[in-house]
């Protein structure tokens, strides 16, 4: 059964394109001075703390570790969360970031695929294969079609690892979907825990080195990814994948890079008019991606 979007999922949306917008600037500026690994492991462990005080406040506690659902979690966290996060860290060492934003937006192709094959009610079809690609369209327009002169080249494994991170996401919200039931913000939580300890090993490395040395406008940056684009974002995941299904979710990966460009907007960048026609590409793609399919004809 298809699950359709209520008007809560779409704000929900909203919120979670304007959280993983803003991420982008404040990478960028942490891994000035804090390596990736550290960064990851002071991000999603700063998180987890987060969503595990919100959790106890709302009365809900984490599951036994007896329980079926930590390896659930354990699947969230690492697809989720550190493997992606190591991936789009390392490439943007070596690549653009308009071209990793390009890459990175490949994640619905996958989404779809994937949902197709394990996910009841979300098989693909060709007005939602068609709406993907137009939104990718847009994506590609948005952040200048030039990017893509980079592709292949010496660079080729930092994009690579890119769109690994892509298809990582890709599996993260089929999984979500297929969660047993679980309150969000402990899914979230949990999600986060696993995450910390996968990236423990080279994130406390790289910290105990560079420690000295990290500016304090780089802690700020990582307290905010681990606060918003991390902790508040997980749970906002967790309810959207659950009630509106993984292709729905994977939209929030079009509309990003307009949040991410809206976020210079605040700092003072200007807006070409490639962004205006990009989000009319960007939003035709998801209509067609999520308009209502047409009837099935009559026996």
């Amino acid at each position: 059964m298809r699950h359709i979007p209520t008007l809560r999922d779409w704000a929900a949306l909203v919120l979670l394109t304007v959280l993983w917008g803003s991420a982008f600037a404040f990478i960028k500026h942490g891994v000035g001075t804090l390596p990736p690994a550290a960064l990851i492991l002071v991000r999603i462990a700063g998180a987890a703390i987060c969503l595990i005080a919100w959790a106890h406040m709302r009365g809900h506690r984490l599951p036994p570790l007896t329980d079926s659902r930590w390896l659930w979690f354990a699947g969230l966290g690492f697809f989720g969360n550190t493997l992606p996060f190591f991936l789009v860290s390392w490439g943007q060492q070596h690549i653009d970031s308009a071209l990793a934003g390009i890459l990175v937006a490949t994640m619905p192709l996958a989404t779809v695929l994937l949902a197709h094959v394990v996910v009841p009610g979300e098989h693909l079809t060709w007005r939602r294969s068609a709406g993907v690609i137009v939104g990718f369209s847009g994506v590609v327009l948005l952040l200048g079609p030039a990017a893509l002169s980079d592709l292949g080249g010496a660079d080729v494994w930092a994009q690579l690892g890119v769109v690994a991170a892509a298809v990582c996401y890709g599996i993260n919200a089929v999984m979500a979907r297929m969660l047993p039931p679980t309150s969000p913000s402990v899914s979230g939580a949990g999600m986060l825990i696993c995450g910390a300890v996968f990236a423990l090993p080279l994130g406390v490395i790289d910290l105990a080195r560079a420690a000295e040395n990290v500016a304090p406008t780089a802690w700020m940056a990582v307290i905010w990814l681990a606060v918003g684009p991390t902790a508040a974002a997980s749970v906002v995941l967790m309810q959207v994948a659950r009630t509106a299904g993984p292709n729905f979710l994977a939209i929030a990966n079009y509309l990003t890079p307009i949040a991410a460009m809206i976020t210079g907007v605040v700092i003072g960048e200007t807006l070409g008019w490639n962004v205006f026609t990009a989000l009319a590409v960007i939003l035709a793609g998801v209509w067609l991606a999520r308009g209502k399919a047409p009837a099935p004809p009559p026996r």
